[in-house]
Protein backbone atom coordinates (compact mmCIF):
# COMPACT_ATOMS: atom_id res chain seq x y z
CA UNK A 1 0.00 0.00 0.00
CA UNK A 2 1.16 3.16 -0.62
CA UNK A 3 2.35 5.52 2.20
CA UNK A 4 1.44 9.11 0.35
CA UNK A 5 -1.15 10.13 2.60
CA UNK A 6 -1.69 13.64 3.45
CA UNK A 7 0.86 14.26 1.20
CA UNK A 8 -0.70 16.74 -1.07
CA UNK A 9 0.65 18.81 -3.46
CA UNK A 10 1.88 22.44 -1.97
CA UNK A 11 -0.24 22.04 0.87
CA UNK A 12 0.88 21.68 4.24
CA UNK A 13 -1.40 21.04 7.83
CA UNK A 14 0.89 21.88 10.45
CA UNK A 15 -0.65 21.68 14.26
CA UNK A 16 -1.47 25.29 15.56
CA UNK A 17 -0.69 26.46 18.86
CA UNK A 18 -3.81 27.10 20.24
CA UNK A 19 -6.99 25.87 18.63
CA UNK A 20 -9.12 27.45 15.75
CA UNK A 21 -6.06 30.36 15.81
CA UNK A 22 -6.95 32.77 13.29
CA UNK A 23 -4.47 34.16 10.95
CA UNK A 24 -5.56 37.34 11.29
CA UNK A 25 -7.87 38.63 13.84
CA UNK A 26 -9.55 41.30 11.29
CA UNK A 27 -10.50 38.30 8.57
CA UNK A 28 -13.75 37.37 10.52
CA UNK A 29 -15.17 35.23 13.34
CA UNK A 30 -15.15 31.31 13.07
CA UNK A 31 -18.61 29.59 13.05
CA UNK A 32 -19.02 26.68 15.69
CA UNK A 33 -18.87 24.82 13.10
CA UNK A 34 -15.74 25.88 11.87
CA UNK A 35 -14.03 25.65 14.67
CA UNK A 36 -15.26 21.74 15.53
CA UNK A 37 -13.82 21.33 11.88
CA UNK A 38 -10.54 23.00 12.42
CA UNK A 39 -10.41 20.85 15.69
CA UNK A 40 -11.04 17.80 14.37
CA UNK A 41 -8.50 18.48 11.38
CA UNK A 42 -6.05 19.44 14.18
CA UNK A 43 -6.25 15.69 16.12
CA UNK A 44 -6.14 14.02 12.45
CA UNK A 45 -2.95 15.76 11.97
CA UNK A 46 -1.74 14.89 15.19
CA UNK A 47 -2.73 11.26 14.62
CA UNK A 48 -0.79 10.38 11.43
CA UNK A 49 2.14 12.32 12.53
CA UNK A 50 2.39 9.73 15.46
CA UNK A 51 1.23 7.10 12.95
CA UNK A 52 4.10 7.69 10.42
CA UNK A 53 6.72 8.25 13.52
CA UNK A 54 5.81 4.84 14.87
CA UNK A 55 6.62 3.48 11.53
CA UNK A 56 9.70 5.08 11.00
CA UNK A 57 10.78 3.37 14.36
CA UNK A 58 10.31 -0.15 12.76
CA UNK A 59 13.48 -1.50 10.97
CA UNK A 60 11.93 -4.81 9.45
CA UNK A 61 9.87 -4.39 6.21
CA UNK A 62 7.04 -7.05 7.37
CA UNK A 63 6.81 -5.75 10.94
CA UNK A 64 6.34 -2.35 9.34
CA UNK A 65 3.88 -3.41 6.73
CA UNK A 66 1.63 -4.89 9.30
CA UNK A 67 2.17 -1.62 11.80
CA UNK A 68 0.53 0.51 8.41
CA UNK A 69 -2.16 -2.14 8.31
CA UNK A 70 -2.87 -2.17 12.05
CA UNK A 71 -2.38 1.46 12.89
CA UNK A 72 -3.68 3.45 9.57
CA UNK A 73 -6.24 6.05 11.11
CA UNK A 74 -7.56 7.08 7.71
CA UNK A 75 -10.65 5.17 7.82
CA UNK A 76 -11.52 6.88 11.59
CA UNK A 77 -11.18 10.55 10.02
CA UNK A 78 -12.70 9.82 6.71
CA UNK A 79 -15.52 8.47 8.41
CA UNK A 80 -15.60 11.35 10.72
CA UNK A 81 -15.38 13.89 8.25
CA UNK A 82 -17.76 12.12 6.18
CA UNK A 83 -20.29 12.76 9.08
CA UNK A 84 -19.66 15.73 9.45
CA UNK A 85 -20.13 16.56 6.20
CA UNK A 86 -23.68 15.73 6.42
CA UNK A 87 -24.13 17.26 9.42
CA UNK A 88 -23.43 20.67 7.77
CA UNK A 89 -24.38 20.35 4.48
CA UNK A 90 -24.79 23.56 2.37
CA UNK A 91 -22.28 25.30 5.05
CA UNK A 92 -19.32 26.75 4.13
CA UNK A 93 -17.94 24.13 7.15
CA UNK A 94 -19.33 21.38 5.30
CA UNK A 95 -17.80 22.32 2.03
CA UNK A 96 -14.32 22.63 4.28
CA UNK A 97 -15.03 18.79 5.36
CA UNK A 98 -15.71 17.71 1.58
CA UNK A 99 -12.71 19.90 0.56
CA UNK A 100 -10.47 17.62 3.44
CA UNK A 101 -12.28 14.57 1.72
CA UNK A 102 -10.80 15.07 -1.77
CA UNK A 103 -7.40 15.96 -0.15
CA UNK A 104 -7.26 12.72 1.41
CA UNK A 105 -8.13 11.06 -1.43
CA UNK A 106 -5.30 12.83 -3.29
CA UNK A 107 -3.13 11.35 -1.25
CA UNK A 108 -3.60 8.26 -3.04
CA UNK A 109 -3.05 4.53 -1.72
CA UNK A 110 -5.17 1.01 -1.71
CA UNK A 111 -7.42 0.94 -4.46
CA UNK A 112 -10.62 1.44 -3.36
CA UNK A 113 -9.48 2.04 0.59
CA UNK A 114 -10.98 4.29 2.89
CA UNK A 115 -8.96 7.60 1.04
CA UNK A 116 -11.08 6.89 -2.11
CA UNK A 117 -14.02 6.00 -0.05
CA UNK A 118 -13.84 9.60 1.33
CA UNK A 119 -13.35 11.22 -1.89
CA UNK A 120 -15.95 9.56 -3.55
CA UNK A 121 -19.04 10.74 -0.98
CA UNK A 122 -17.36 14.50 -1.75
CA UNK A 123 -17.56 14.22 -5.21
CA UNK A 124 -21.42 13.25 -4.70
CA UNK A 125 -22.25 16.26 -2.79
CA UNK A 126 -20.03 18.77 -4.74
CA UNK A 127 -22.70 19.85 -7.24
CA UNK A 128 -24.71 21.12 -4.09
CA UNK A 129 -22.03 23.64 -3.49
CA UNK A 130 -21.38 24.58 -7.17
CA UNK A 131 -21.48 27.84 -7.06
CA UNK A 132 -18.68 28.42 -4.09
CA UNK A 133 -15.99 30.68 -5.19
CA UNK A 134 -13.69 28.21 -3.93
CA UNK A 135 -14.91 25.35 -5.39
CA UNK A 136 -12.36 25.17 -8.18
CA UNK A 137 -9.56 24.92 -5.48
CA UNK A 138 -11.03 21.83 -4.71
CA UNK A 139 -11.85 20.02 -7.41
CA UNK A 140 -8.22 20.87 -8.78
CA UNK A 141 -6.85 17.67 -6.48
CA UNK A 142 -9.38 15.16 -8.26
CA UNK A 143 -6.42 14.31 -10.63
CA UNK A 144 -4.51 12.86 -7.92
CA UNK A 145 -3.81 10.08 -6.23
CA UNK A 146 -5.92 7.04 -7.77
CA UNK A 147 -7.67 7.65 -11.05
CA UNK A 148 -11.37 7.90 -9.83
CA UNK A 149 -13.66 7.27 -12.78
CA UNK A 150 -16.29 8.67 -11.05
CA UNK A 151 -14.45 12.61 -11.44
CA UNK A 152 -15.68 12.37 -14.58
CA UNK A 153 -19.37 12.55 -14.04
CA UNK A 154 -19.36 15.04 -11.12
CA UNK A 155 -17.31 17.51 -13.45
CA UNK A 156 -20.27 16.77 -16.61
CA UNK A 157 -22.64 18.28 -14.38
CA UNK A 158 -20.76 20.91 -13.31
CA UNK A 159 -20.29 22.02 -16.76
CA UNK A 160 -23.41 21.48 -17.72
CA UNK A 161 -25.71 22.78 -14.48
CA UNK A 162 -27.85 25.95 -15.64
CA UNK A 163 -27.29 27.63 -12.15
CA UNK A 164 -23.58 27.71 -11.99
CA UNK A 165 -21.14 30.76 -12.21
CA UNK A 166 -18.96 31.37 -15.36
CA UNK A 167 -15.91 30.86 -13.29
CA UNK A 168 -16.83 27.46 -11.50
CA UNK A 169 -18.31 26.08 -14.82
CA UNK A 170 -15.08 27.18 -16.94
CA UNK A 171 -12.67 25.65 -14.33
CA UNK A 172 -14.59 22.30 -14.61
CA UNK A 173 -14.10 22.11 -17.84
CA UNK A 174 -10.28 22.87 -17.72
CA UNK A 175 -10.27 20.09 -14.69
CA UNK A 176 -12.21 17.31 -16.92
CA UNK A 177 -9.32 17.90 -19.28
CA UNK A 178 -6.30 17.60 -16.66
CA UNK A 179 -8.32 14.47 -14.77
CA UNK A 180 -8.84 12.85 -18.86
CA UNK A 181 -4.84 13.29 -19.32
CA UNK A 182 -3.78 12.05 -16.25
CA UNK A 183 -6.15 9.02 -16.62
CA UNK A 184 -4.00 8.03 -19.62
CA UNK A 185 -1.14 8.83 -18.01
CA UNK A 186 -2.10 6.62 -14.83
CA UNK A 187 -2.61 4.15 -17.42
CA UNK A 188 1.02 3.78 -19.42
CA UNK A 189 2.51 3.77 -15.82
CA UNK A 190 0.33 0.88 -14.43
CA UNK A 191 0.81 -1.51 -17.80
CA UNK A 192 4.85 -0.35 -18.11
CA UNK A 193 4.95 -1.25 -14.29
CA UNK A 194 3.01 -4.95 -14.60
CA UNK A 195 5.39 -5.51 -17.76
CA UNK A 196 8.95 -4.63 -15.94
CA UNK A 197 7.26 -7.15 -12.82
CA UNK A 198 6.99 -9.53 -15.03
CA UNK A 199 10.37 -9.10 -16.76
CA UNK A 200 11.70 -9.56 -13.09
CA UNK A 201 12.14 -6.17 -11.69
CA UNK A 202 11.58 -5.95 -7.93
CA UNK A 203 8.40 -5.20 -6.20
CA UNK A 204 8.62 -1.39 -5.01
CA UNK A 205 6.18 -2.51 -2.26
CA UNK A 206 4.43 -5.81 -1.17
CA UNK A 207 0.94 -5.08 -3.03
CA UNK A 208 2.16 -3.31 -5.66
CA UNK A 209 1.45 -5.46 -7.95
CA UNK A 210 -2.10 -6.01 -5.97
CA UNK A 211 -2.54 -2.68 -6.66
CA UNK A 212 -1.70 -1.92 -10.45
CA UNK A 213 -4.49 -5.12 -11.33
CA UNK A 214 -7.01 -3.39 -9.19
CA UNK A 215 -6.29 -0.24 -10.68
CA UNK A 216 -6.07 -1.00 -14.51
CA UNK A 217 -9.71 -2.82 -13.46
CA UNK A 218 -11.45 0.41 -12.47
CA UNK A 219 -9.63 2.66 -15.01
CA UNK A 220 -11.49 3.72 -18.23
CA UNK A 221 -10.60 1.08 -20.97
CA UNK A 222 -8.25 2.20 -23.71
CA UNK A 223 -10.38 3.01 -26.18
CA UNK A 224 -12.33 5.43 -24.16
CA UNK A 225 -8.77 6.86 -22.88
CA UNK A 226 -8.66 7.78 -26.07
CA UNK A 227 -11.62 9.95 -26.92
CA UNK A 228 -11.27 11.42 -23.23
CA UNK A 229 -7.49 12.22 -24.72
CA UNK A 230 -9.15 14.00 -27.75
CA UNK A 231 -12.19 16.14 -25.80
CA UNK A 232 -9.05 16.85 -23.46
CA UNK A 233 -7.08 18.63 -25.88
CA UNK A 234 -10.51 20.16 -27.67
CA UNK A 235 -10.92 21.86 -24.18
CA UNK A 236 -7.67 22.71 -24.08
CA UNK A 237 -7.39 24.78 -27.04
CA UNK A 238 -10.64 26.41 -26.38
CA UNK A 239 -9.82 27.39 -22.94
CA UNK A 240 -6.15 28.85 -24.09
CA UNK A 241 -7.79 30.63 -26.77
CA UNK A 242 -10.56 32.54 -24.44
CA UNK A 243 -10.22 35.92 -23.63
CA UNK A 244 -12.07 35.17 -20.37
CA UNK A 245 -10.76 37.37 -17.00
CA UNK A 246 -11.18 34.51 -15.03
CA UNK A 247 -8.58 33.39 -12.66
CA UNK A 248 -7.43 30.89 -10.35
CA UNK A 249 -8.85 32.02 -7.11
CA UNK A 250 -6.14 33.19 -4.85
CA UNK A 251 -6.92 31.35 -1.34
CA UNK A 252 -6.16 32.74 2.05
CA UNK A 253 -6.64 30.43 5.41
CA UNK A 254 -9.25 31.56 7.96
CA UNK A 255 -6.82 30.02 10.42
CA UNK A 256 -3.80 28.51 10.30
CA UNK A 257 -3.44 25.85 9.39
CA UNK A 258 -5.89 26.32 6.12
CA UNK A 259 -8.27 24.09 7.37
CA UNK A 260 -11.16 26.77 6.54
CA UNK A 261 -10.08 29.03 3.40
CA UNK A 262 -11.65 32.03 1.73
CA UNK A 263 -11.09 33.18 -1.56
CA UNK A 264 -8.77 36.18 -1.48
CA UNK A 265 -9.54 38.81 -3.92
CA UNK A 266 -5.97 40.74 -3.82
CA UNK A 267 -4.02 37.40 -4.33
CA UNK A 268 -6.03 36.29 -7.17
CA UNK A 269 -5.57 39.40 -9.26
CA UNK A 270 -1.96 37.98 -8.59
CA UNK A 271 -2.68 34.46 -9.88
CA UNK A 272 -2.31 33.17 -13.51
CA UNK A 273 -5.41 33.49 -16.00
CA UNK A 274 -7.59 30.60 -16.62
CA UNK A 275 -6.42 30.76 -20.42
CA UNK A 276 -2.77 30.57 -19.27
CA UNK A 277 -3.43 27.31 -17.38
CA UNK A 278 -5.12 25.83 -20.12
CA UNK A 279 -2.10 27.06 -22.63
CA UNK A 280 0.55 25.39 -20.45
CA UNK A 281 -1.45 22.19 -19.85
CA UNK A 282 -1.83 22.41 -23.78
CA UNK A 283 2.16 23.06 -24.14
CA UNK A 284 3.02 20.08 -21.45
CA UNK A 285 0.90 17.21 -23.75
CA UNK A 286 2.16 18.61 -26.69
CA UNK A 287 6.06 19.44 -25.83
CA UNK A 288 6.93 17.97 -22.62
CA UNK A 289 5.93 14.14 -22.99
CA UNK A 290 8.85 11.82 -22.29
CA UNK A 291 11.03 11.17 -25.80
CA UNK A 292 9.98 14.76 -27.06
CA UNK A 293 12.90 17.54 -27.78
CA UNK A 294 12.90 19.41 -25.01
CA UNK A 295 11.64 23.40 -25.80
CA UNK A 296 14.13 26.08 -25.45
CA UNK A 297 14.15 27.40 -21.77
CA UNK A 298 16.14 30.72 -21.21
CA UNK A 299 16.61 31.76 -17.51
CA UNK A 300 18.30 34.49 -15.35
CA UNK A 301 20.17 33.00 -12.58
CA UNK A 302 19.76 34.81 -9.25
CA UNK A 303 24.03 34.43 -8.94
CA UNK A 304 24.10 36.45 -11.83
CA UNK A 305 24.25 35.55 -15.43
CA UNK A 306 22.16 33.62 -18.33
CA UNK A 307 21.40 30.02 -18.89
CA UNK A 308 20.15 28.43 -21.70
CA UNK A 309 18.83 25.03 -22.11
CA UNK A 310 20.14 24.99 -26.21
CA UNK A 311 23.69 25.72 -24.93
CA UNK A 312 23.71 22.92 -22.53
CA UNK A 313 23.63 20.42 -25.51
CA UNK A 314 26.04 17.34 -24.67
CA UNK A 315 24.96 17.38 -21.06
CA UNK A 316 22.20 16.06 -19.18
CA UNK A 317 20.02 18.14 -17.66
CA UNK A 318 17.89 17.93 -14.44
CA UNK A 319 15.41 20.48 -14.52
CA UNK A 320 13.58 20.71 -10.78
CA UNK A 321 10.58 23.17 -9.92
CA UNK A 322 11.09 23.77 -6.33
CA UNK A 323 10.36 26.16 -3.09
CA UNK A 324 11.25 26.78 0.26
CA UNK A 325 9.73 25.16 2.65
CA UNK A 326 8.51 21.94 0.17
CA UNK A 327 9.97 18.81 2.31
CA UNK A 328 10.20 16.82 -0.69
CA UNK A 329 12.16 19.51 -2.86
CA UNK A 330 14.32 20.15 -0.24
CA UNK A 331 15.11 16.68 0.35
CA UNK A 332 16.24 16.48 -2.80
CA UNK A 333 19.07 18.81 -2.45
CA UNK A 334 22.42 17.05 -1.04
CA UNK A 335 22.01 14.70 -3.92
CA UNK A 336 21.85 17.70 -6.35
CA UNK A 337 24.93 18.37 -4.95
CA UNK A 338 26.64 15.14 -5.22
CA UNK A 339 25.53 14.97 -9.01
CA UNK A 340 26.84 18.48 -9.41
CA UNK A 341 30.39 17.48 -7.67
CA UNK A 342 30.53 14.29 -9.57
CA UNK A 343 29.70 14.80 -13.05
CA UNK A 344 31.33 18.09 -13.45
CA UNK A 345 31.25 19.38 -17.08
CA UNK A 346 28.69 16.39 -17.79
CA UNK A 347 25.64 17.33 -16.29
CA UNK A 348 23.82 20.35 -15.84
CA UNK A 349 21.62 21.13 -12.70
CA UNK A 350 18.59 24.31 -12.67
CA UNK A 351 16.52 24.88 -10.13
CA UNK A 352 13.57 26.72 -10.78
CA UNK A 353 12.20 28.65 -7.88
CA UNK A 354 8.30 29.21 -6.63
CA UNK A 355 9.29 31.27 -3.91
CA UNK A 356 7.00 33.94 -2.25
CA UNK A 357 10.56 35.73 -1.70
CA UNK A 358 13.09 36.79 -3.98
CA UNK A 359 15.24 37.15 -1.24
CA UNK A 360 14.25 33.47 0.30
CA UNK A 361 15.86 32.07 -3.40
CA UNK A 362 19.12 34.20 -3.07
CA UNK A 363 19.58 33.52 0.48
CA UNK A 364 19.48 29.50 -0.35
CA UNK A 365 22.36 30.41 -3.53
CA UNK A 366 24.76 32.40 -1.18
CA UNK A 367 24.74 30.11 1.81
CA UNK A 368 25.60 27.12 -0.08
CA UNK A 369 22.26 25.19 0.70
CA UNK A 370 21.81 25.15 -3.00
CA UNK A 371 25.57 25.12 -5.24
CA UNK A 372 24.10 24.57 -8.62
CA UNK A 373 21.88 26.62 -11.24
CA UNK A 374 19.31 28.68 -9.67
CA UNK A 375 16.53 30.69 -10.97
CA UNK A 376 13.51 33.02 -9.32
CA UNK A 377 10.21 32.19 -10.85
CA UNK A 378 8.06 33.72 -7.93
CA UNK A 379 4.61 31.88 -6.32
CA UNK A 380 3.14 31.18 -9.55
CA UNK A 381 5.26 32.30 -12.05
CA UNK A 382 5.63 32.59 -15.52
CA UNK A 383 7.59 29.57 -16.10
CA UNK A 384 6.19 27.26 -13.57
CA UNK A 385 2.55 28.00 -15.49
CA UNK A 386 3.85 27.75 -19.33
CA UNK A 387 5.42 24.19 -17.84
CA UNK A 388 1.90 23.53 -16.17
CA UNK A 389 3.70 22.58 -13.00
CA UNK A 390 1.11 21.60 -10.44
CA UNK A 391 3.02 19.48 -7.74
CA UNK A 392 6.41 20.17 -6.10
CA UNK A 393 9.28 18.95 -6.68
CA UNK A 394 8.28 18.73 -10.58
CA UNK A 395 11.64 17.62 -12.34
CA UNK A 396 12.91 16.99 -15.65
CA UNK A 397 16.20 14.89 -16.97
CA UNK A 398 17.30 15.49 -20.59
CA UNK A 399 19.21 13.80 -21.96
CA UNK A 400 22.83 14.88 -24.02
CA UNK A 401 20.41 14.78 -27.24
CA UNK A 402 18.03 17.22 -26.36
CA UNK A 403 15.57 15.01 -26.26
CA UNK A 404 13.57 14.49 -22.36
CA UNK A 405 14.39 10.82 -20.79
CA UNK A 406 12.12 11.21 -17.91
CA UNK A 407 9.90 13.34 -15.32
CA UNK A 408 10.27 13.33 -11.72
CA UNK A 409 12.55 11.11 -10.83
CA UNK A 410 14.37 11.42 -7.22
CA UNK A 411 16.85 9.38 -4.93
CA UNK A 412 18.47 6.41 -6.42
CA UNK A 413 16.68 6.08 -9.71
CA UNK A 414 17.56 9.80 -10.02
CA UNK A 415 20.93 8.87 -9.61
CA UNK A 416 20.91 5.65 -11.56
CA UNK A 417 19.74 7.62 -14.79
CA UNK A 418 22.23 10.22 -14.58
CA UNK A 419 25.05 7.12 -14.09
CA UNK A 420 23.41 5.39 -17.98
CA UNK A 421 23.25 8.84 -19.68
CA UNK A 422 26.63 9.75 -18.48
CA UNK A 423 28.24 6.59 -19.11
Amino acid sequence: MHRWLLLVPMLVFPIAETSAQLVDSGVRELSKPEEQLIHLCEEMSAAFDKYYRGAAELKDDVEREKYYAEHDPLATYVARLTTFERDNHGAHAGLMAARRLVLLGAGGGEYGGPGDVGRQHALKVLPDYANADVLPEIIRYLDGGNVEPASEPLLRTLINATDISDQNRQFARLMLATWALNARDAREYQERRLAEIAEGSPLQYPKEKQWLLASIAAAPSQARISELRQEALGILDSLSKSDSPVRQPGIAGVDNNFSIIEVDPDKTKTMPLLSELASGLLFKEQRLRVGAESPELKLSLVSGGEWSLAEQRGKVVVLQFSFKGCGPCEAMYQDLRELTAKYQGQISIVSIMADEMQADTVDAVDSGKMSWNVHWDGPKGPIATKWAVQSFPTVYVIGPNGRIVARNLRGEKLKSQIAELTR
